[in-house]
């Protein structure tokens, strides 16, 4: 008997440690396969930024621009110029998949269940298989946050000077991947407060401690802005109000699509989830709640209001909605753990996100992040006259975008663009108008006409996925309706 129960231990221990595994293929895999397709706006900015240094330490003291992420402008610039090249994305899939494991890892400091479900959840939200996929920094972004965390646990458990060294290097280079890094690390800060004061520690124990850690990090914020944050430009996009961002963040958190009434329903589920949550932590007197509610809530929400920016976009509040998943495997875990109900509580959540997530990956694989060279190729393909002339609804992504793949596919083949203070009378041959992400692919309509009195008419239409790269709507000008 007591051979078949060890057996019986060794086989759940093989099959958990399987799924596991598989798990973590299918979601390196998917990173991989999300990476396959064009470059899109910021990402070319990005290269076209990187262009025009001639020293890697410029990334930090010449480019001013929100745009670029340090890390992943070294890294481009350590690459070269190789065009639109799904190459310069490596540093965001190996960082996306290093998530996943730190995700387990995590995770696994409560249990088994607790590390499944990490896994699963970061593995598979389309928000994060995105920009693992991307050339920003967002995904070394994440990386960096999580290891801070884990290190901070290890902190925890036994205080070592080695520890807070390799917090202040991690944190360092969290912040040289995004400077929202600056919402995880004041989280950390006010948990890390309470629990050395909950140690009783003396004041000057507190305070070493947290120079040790928090110094190095908070004087390279300064010397960033020294050298590069206070003569920032911000690139522009549509304006979105903060809790309109937040709000989307909160949907995209369980994989909410663009559909606004699905949104509404996943941002409810989320809260209800997030309150759940905490309420468990909190119930088990786990101090970690302070951490994740500060993460999560008070800190994504304080710094907007600060800066008063106006594009407060999803992937401006993505460390919240890392830790969301984070908070999410706790509770699931703490579910499974809790009996058979829990279980099915736990199954019923897994299926609508997976199934919520799968739609919009699935919308990732098929039409990238727009689908600008295939506009590319087909102007190229059905001009009925060179040189090839073309417009836009907005001259400079139209211009710098549609310019970029014309440059790297047709080499020299001419083309002329023109803007809305130099439209010819004639009109261009073609027009291409634009649709946000976080909208619908619906044209404008099927056929217009400009100031000159010009007739354009749709010929195609590029949608893009969820979240990145702009719905594209291509008008061929036409004779007159009813003329001749």
């Amino acid at each position: 008997m007591a051979k078949s129960l060890r057996s019986w231990r060794a086989y759940k221990t093989e099959l958990y440690v399987a799924v596991c595994a598989v798990i973590f293929a299918a979601a390196a895999l998917i990173r991989v396969r999300a990476a396959m397709n064009d470059l899109w706006l910021d990402e070319i900015w990005s290269i076209e930024l990187v262009r025009e240094l001639h020293s890697a330490l410029r990334v930090f003291t010449q480019t001013h621009h929100d745009n670029n992420h340090y890390l992943n402008s070294l890294f481009i610039y350590f690459l070269g110029q190789r065009g639109n090249w799904d190459g310069y994305r490596i540093l965001a899939e190996v960082t996306g998949i290093g998530t996943i494991v730190l995700a387990w890892l995590i995770g696994a400091r409560h249990g088994k269940w607790t590390a499944f479900c990490s896994t699963l959840l970061v593995s598979f939200s389309y928000v994060l298989v995105l920009y693992s996929s991307e050339a920003r920094g967002y995904a070394p972004l994440i990386f960096f946050c999580f290891l801070c965390l884990l290190i901070l646990h290890s902190f925890f458990d036994k205080p070592r000077w080695q520890m807070a060294a390799l917090f202040s290097v991690s944190a360092v280079l969290g912040f040289t991947s995004h400077l929202t890094f600056l919402i995880f690390l004041l989280a950390s800060l006010i948990w890390f407060w309470v629990r050395l004061f909950r140690s009783n520690l003396s004041a000057a124990k507190i305070a070493a401690w947290t120079a040790a850690l928090y110094a190095i990090p908070f004087i390279y914020l300064g010397a960033l802005y020294l050298v590069d944050l206070r003569y920032l430009q911000i690139g522009g996009g549509t304006p979105l109000p903060v809790l309109d961002g937040y709000g989307a963040t909160l949907a995209w958190a369980l994989g909410g699509p663009n559909a606004s009434r699905v949104q509404f329903l996943t941002g409810a589920i989320c809260v209800g989830g997030l309150l759940a949550s905490l309420f468990i932590l909190i119930k088990e007197r786990s101090d970690e709640w302070i951490f994740f509610l500060s993460a999560i809530v008070i800190i994504p929400l304080s710094l907007p209001l600060i800066e008063h920016g106006t594009l407060h976009y999803v992937r401006y509040f993505i460390v919240a909605l890392a830790f969301i998943l984070l908070l999410f495997g706790r509770a699931l875990g703490w579910l499974c753990e809790s009996g058979r109900s829990g279980k099915i509580v736990c199954l019923l959540f897994c299926s609508l996100f997976m199934t919520l997530n799968a739609q919009s990956i699935g919308s990732l694989f098929k039409y990238g992040r727009g689908q600008t060279g295939d506009a590319v190729n087909f102007m190229a393909e059905n001009a009925k006259e060179q040189p090839v002339s073309f417009g836009g609804q907005q001259d400079f992504r139209t211009q710098f975008m549609l310019g970029f793949y014309w440059r790297e596919m047709m080499r020299d083949k001419p083309a002329n663009y023109y803007d809305h203070d130099h439209w010819p009378a004639q009109g261009p041959d073609w027009v291409v108008f634009h649709g946000e992400s976080f909208t619908q692919p619906v044209p404008p309509g099927k056929r217009f006409t400009d100031k000159f009195g010009n007739w354009f008419e749709l010929v195609r239409t590029y949608p893009t996925a969820p979240l990145s790269g702009v719905h594209l709507f291509l008008y061929r000008k036409i004779p007159e309706p009813g003329a001749g």
